[in-house]
């Protein structure tokens, strides 16, 4: 009996190599769908104990997502003594989620990779109670200071060294990891997180306050979903496995918190009450900020940022290890993967095994051309978006600055003071405005020119932001009328900062061509929570008292109030 009786004969070689191809790929195609199944136990440590801050970890393996990638998946809860980055160095866990002390351990040696920053921006704080008189890092030269440690907390050591302050000066404690520590008064300040603590201040009545980082140029991703170098080379499919399917949990956590909620109560045994999980969730929505950045998105450039700013303060050497830290950057595109299984006896597979070597030797050739042309195609795409990108962020900046003195422009300041009133209510700081005018400016145009009077309003320009803290927010709000937003500013340091500015305006004539302008400010103050609860208030406040500046003279500060 012949073999394939339909094809002529010069053909049958041909139709035999077809059939022997089809059934090869069929017995390989059998094997990688057994090998696709979910075998692949995976650790991810935790930085802490079950709670809201690692919901989108729960959803993805409750929902099935990790399941759907072939991950059996444990999820371990964290402790003093189980701590991210030594868990994944000592291979207990292949996985980890930590805080800036990942990048810290990179600079210092150790291989890590980051996959994804969950946060965009910190939760890490310190809490001091109202009536210590703790309101800013200076006022924690000679206290007591609970912190985890330098490596694990090198937002706040950063901090106190950007604000010029040896730690020496502070008597920094080990974290006890008990918050009745602060309330009973046997420590000044507590490391906390804005998730977290604030709440239970709120719930007693307590006024409190937060010594944030981010008023005092240090604001780093967190909650970094990480791993190894090893990790990433030996199992490069399983790490995008495990990075895409946390993702996706996070994003569904995001849509259905109550569910999350729920589920960390009844499922994994969560103590707190539902309110308290309600203000984690709205608390990290607000650090993670779904609705405007793509969760797990990380800037290469802000890492840099974030390790030049550890070697400013000197907490390292140098940044020459930062290279391959980010996942996009270390990761190149694997060759498939075949997973051997057993292999059936017999002349035909035999035969099967070597056509398809031959067939598979032919098209490497082909697989590899095409491969480059794919890597130089998105090389060149990858660039021509980073350009778009650029072009697309310097014209937004261009929208919010004022083209003559380079400040913010009035419709930045409309958008933005509420929302970062809005964010020291929830983190319990206090925020200033300070409405600033110059005296008689009408006259120094008059006299001297409109050029002249450009120049004066640039030189206020200048010193504006050249004494304004990172994180304060000058601007051009009309004319002659300038204002300063400082975020974590209590209302008698702001009144001697405003001082300083006018003396120093006052102390210092433009100098016009051969003329001397000599030009004064006033200045009006109002804060939150001292005297306004609104945007609206804040404006209104401030303009009220720069205008009783004005009719007690000029060239002096007034309160709201």
């Amino acid at each position: 009996m012949r073999m394939f009786p339909n094809c002529p004969g010069g053909l049958r070689q041909r139709c035999a190599l077809r059939w022997l191809l089809a059934l090869g790929i069929g017995w390989f195609a059998s094997i990688a769908i057994v090998a696709a199944s979910p075998t692949d136990k995976v650790r991810i440590q935790l930085r802490w104990l079950h709670q809201f801050q690692f919901a989108g970890y729960y959803a993805a393996l409750e929902k099935g997502f990790y399941q759907q990638e072939g991950l059996e998946v444990e999820l371990v809860e964290g402790s003093p003594d189980r701590q991210p980055v030594r868990e994944v160095l000592a291979g207990h866990a292949q996985y980890a989620e930590g805080n800036s002390e990942v990048l810290l351990a990179r600079l210092q040696g150790e291989r890590l990779v980051a996959l994804a920053a969950i946060f965009q921006h910190s939760p890490s704080v310190l809490l001091a109670l109202r009536r210590s008189g703790i309101e800013s890092p200076h006022d924690l030269i000679g206290k007591s200071v609970m912190l985890m440690d330098n490596r694990n907390d090198p937002d706040f050591l950063t901090m106190l060294l950007n604000e010029g302050i040896s730690p020496d000066r502070v008597n920094v404690l080990p974290s006890s990891f008990d918050f009745a520590d602060l309330l009973e008064g046997r420590v000044d300040a507590f490391n906390s997180y804005l998730t977290n603590e604030p709440f239970l201040l709120q719930q007693r009545g307590i006024d409190y306050t937060v010594i944030n980082p981010r008023n005092y140029r240090v604001d780093f991703y967190s909650d970094i979903l990480f791993t190894d170098e090893d990790e990433l080379r030996n199992n490069p499919r399983r790490v995008e496995a495990v990075r895409r399917a946390t993702l996706r949990g996070w994003r569904y956590a995001m849509e259905h918190p109550e569910e999350i909620i729920e589920l960390l109560i009844t499922r994994y045994g969560v103590t707190k009450s539902r309110e308290h999980l309600r203000f984690e969730a709205e608390a990290i929505r607000g650090l993670m900020l779904p609705d405007l950045v793509e969760i797990g998105h990380m800037n290469p450039q802000r890492w840099n940022h974030m390790a030049d700013t550890f070697v400013r303060a000197g907490v390292v050497k140098d940044t020459n290890g930062l290279e391959g830290f980010v996942y996009g950057e270390f990761r190149e595109r694997p060759l498939p993967a075949w997973v051997a299984g057993s292999l059936l006896g017999g002349a035909v597979l035999s035969v099967v095994a070597t056509l398809l070597a031959i067939h598979f030797f032919r098209m490497n050739g082909r697989l590899k051309r095409a491969e480059n042309e794919v890597r130089t195609a998105n090389q060149m795409l990858t660039e021509k978006l980073a350009e778009i990108e650029d072009l697309h962020e310097r014209l937004q900046e261009r929208a919010m600055r004022d083209a003559l003195t380079g400040l913010y422009n009035r419709r930045y300041l409309d958008e933005t003071l509420g929302r970062e009133l809005a964010r020291a209510k929830r983190e319990g700081y206090p925020l200033c405005l300070a409405l600033i005018d110059m005296d008689h400016f009408k006259q120094v145009n008059d006299t001297y020119g409109h050029m002249a009077g450009d120049e004066v309003l640039q030189h206020l320009g200048r010193l504006l932001r050249s004494n304004a803290r990172e994180g304060d927010i000058p601007c051009r709000y009309g004319g002659e009328e300038f204002a300063l937003v400082m975020a974590g500013m209590p209302l008698a340091a702001a009144r001697e900062r405003a001082e300083a500015w006018r003396s120093l305006f006052a102390a210092s004539p433009v100098r016009h061509g051969q003329l001397s302008i000599a030009v004064t400010m006033s200045v009006g103050l109002a804060a939150y929570p001292d005297n306004a609860n609104t945007a609206e208030e804040l404006m209104q406040l401030a303009d009220e008292a720069l205008y009783r500046a004005k009719g007690e003279g000029r060239n002096r500060v007034a309160l709201a109030g």
